[in-house]
């Protein structure tokens, strides 16, 4: 009884070493295209992280809400500590409190664009809700 397959022939491996090489760049097209969205109330500002979980935030220090959130230029989690010392511009929330609790650090493209709704004078009221 023979375990062993047959080798593949010559236009055999041709033709699964370009559908592989094909097959490995279509998540790269995806990602190139993708474009972050953003929450309606972010707003825009310059971060130094000094000694997380304390932060110079446009110019004032502040210090982050517990499990703050910071998503790095390729949309990944970052830990706070790894950023100590370095400064980006960025989109921030807020929470209730007025603690910052999500952080996206920007890329070149994104600061480029203008933020929604954080301009003066162009804040939207909130939809009534009628039960």
């Amino acid at each position: 009884m023979n375990r062993c397959s047959k080798p593949l022939s010559q236009p055999r491996r041709l033709a699964l070493g370009a559908a592989l090489a094909l097959a490995g760049m279509l998540p790269l097209a995806a990602q190139a295209q993708m474009q972050r969205l953003f929450p309606a109330k972010v707003q825009r500002g310059g971060i130094t992280f000094t000694a997380p979980p304390v932060v110079e935030l446009d110019g004032k220090t502040e210090r982050l809400g517990p499990g703050v959130r910071v998503r790095d230029a390729h949309n990944r989690v970052a830990l706070t500590g790894t950023l100590r010392g370095k400064s980006f511009v960025v989109n921030y929330q807020r929470d209730a409190a007025g603690m910052v609790r999500e952080i996206w650090i920007l890329t070149p493209a994104e600061i480029a664009r203008p933020v929604q709704g954080a301009q003066a004078g162009s804040a939207r009221p909130e939809p009534d809700y009628i039960n």
